[in-house]
């Protein structure tokens, strides 16, 4: 059906015309994700006689935000009519005046949202407004699907800390490459690879290991051109975070030449010779923390409660991580996990050979860990499998 075809239910709304509405703004919102931090990604469109005559999402923190861009682009046919947005339309003053306010001036008579702010300084005000103003308004139309759009901005704004999503490419037989690599090598399709590269970019940051960096040498950046990307993603914030005890990252490192900051995490302990490597990695440019450690093992594990402490002070909303065995079984083991997504690869590498995923997650007897609201995308002969951890 198109939004402009039909003009049935002037005067009444359906439960099904506001889903649709607001589905159409969801979509409008995606358009967003990864430039709108520490922003959440909004949509909004107004709806005159059952005809949209404006629409439009927010773009980037510190620009208009989506209901402002949709009644610019209605003008005065923006009297009578509904909005549909994504998000409850904010009452308090930021870097942009208060969208409640606008709505109001603007003459509209009706405003649909899907969910209100999580902010629990703002939550609920935005919509007092509007009715106290005597506008009628509809909360929690398709609030799920709202919620997950933004669950990086919810779980920031409830909590200070970045939302972790922890992702890995894996084979049928649970291993994410060699043991030994003479050279690098992807287990991924070109296009799965693609989708990856999508998912850091929704992203403030990515997260490996030392190991990681050492054994593959990555460049940590975003190379796609999905959704005209590629342009916008010079001018978006970017952070590649590099776990590294010891600082054994070498100054030569990739990730030094790619697009973003570099922001490294080591033990607080220094001796003569991990100084001099500290100043070496800083003239190239590191920006490097000190955090305590646990042994385990044997080894120096960085505090990752810290680490991510850290992240929210410095408003890294959401970090990718691309772990290797020891830093996934950290990261679940320790519950620092918000969403898993596994890249399923159709490959064998064999246990000799194969470096297995799975091979520190060392659980203890009865202690299962469950993951729920699976979602699958395929793409060819590869699967990416989402979901959600149920920690207790």
């Amino acid at each position: 059906m198109s939004p402009n075809s039909s003009k049935k239910n002037l005067n009444k709304h359906t439960d099904d015309e506001d889903e649709y509405f607001i589905s159409r703004a969801l979509n409008l919102a995606k358009k967003g994700q990864g430039l709108t931090s520490p922003n959440p990604a909004v949509g909004a469109v107004v709806v005159k006689n059952g005809i949209i005559v404006g629409e439009g999402f927010h773009e980037k923190a510190g620009q208009p935000h989506a209901e402002v861009i949709a009644l610019n682009n209605a003008g005065k046919d923006a009297e009578g009519a509904t909005i549909y947005v994504t998000l409850e339309p904010c009452s308090h003053f930021g870097k942009t005046p208060p969208c409640a306010h606008k709505i109001k001036d603007s003459g509209i008579k009706r405003v649909v949202s899907a969910i209100k702010d999580p902010n629990p300084l703002v939550s609920g005000k935005g919509l007092e407004y509007l009715i106290n103003n005597g506008i009628e308004v509809k909360d929690g139309v398709l609030s799920k699907e709202a919620k997950q759009i933004n669950e990086i901005f919810f779980k920031y704004i409830t909590t200070g800390l970045p939302f972790i999503t922890v992702k890995d490419a894996v084979t049928l037989d649970g291993n994410i490459g060699y043991k030994t690599d003479t050279e690098k090598i992807y287990i991924s399709s070109t296009k799965s690879l693609e989708y990856t590269h999508y998912i850091r970019f929704i992203n403030d940051a990515i997260m490996i290991s030392v190991n990681t960096l050492i054994k593959d040498d990555p460049m940590l950046d975003v190379r796609i051109n999905k959704f005209g990307i590629k342009e916008k993603f010079i001018k978006k914030k970017w952070t590649k975070i590099v776990l590294d005890s010891d600082l054994k990252t070498p100054p030569n490192s990739k990730i030094f030449e790619s697009h973003g900051d570099v922001l490294i995490f080591t033990s607080i302990d220094y001796d003569e010779k991990k100084a001099e490597r500290k100043k070496r990695l800083e003239e190239k440019g590191a920006i490097i923390t000190d955090v305590y450690y646990n042994i385990k093992e044997g080894k120096k594990l960085l505090n990752l409660d810290l680490v991510f402490k850290k992240c929210g002070d410095l408003k890294i909303t959401g970090i990718l991580v691309e772990a290797g065995p020891e830093l996934f079984s950290s990261l679940i083991k320790e519950r620092f996990c918000d969403k898993l997504i596994f890249n399923v690869t159709p490959h064998f590498l064999g246990r000799k050979n194969g470096l297995d995923l799975f091979g520190r997650l060392n659980l203890d007897f009865n202690e299962k860990i469950n993951f729920s609201s699976l979602t699958v995308k395929k793409i060819k002969d590869d699967v990416f499998l989402s979901y959600y951890p149920e920690f207790a």
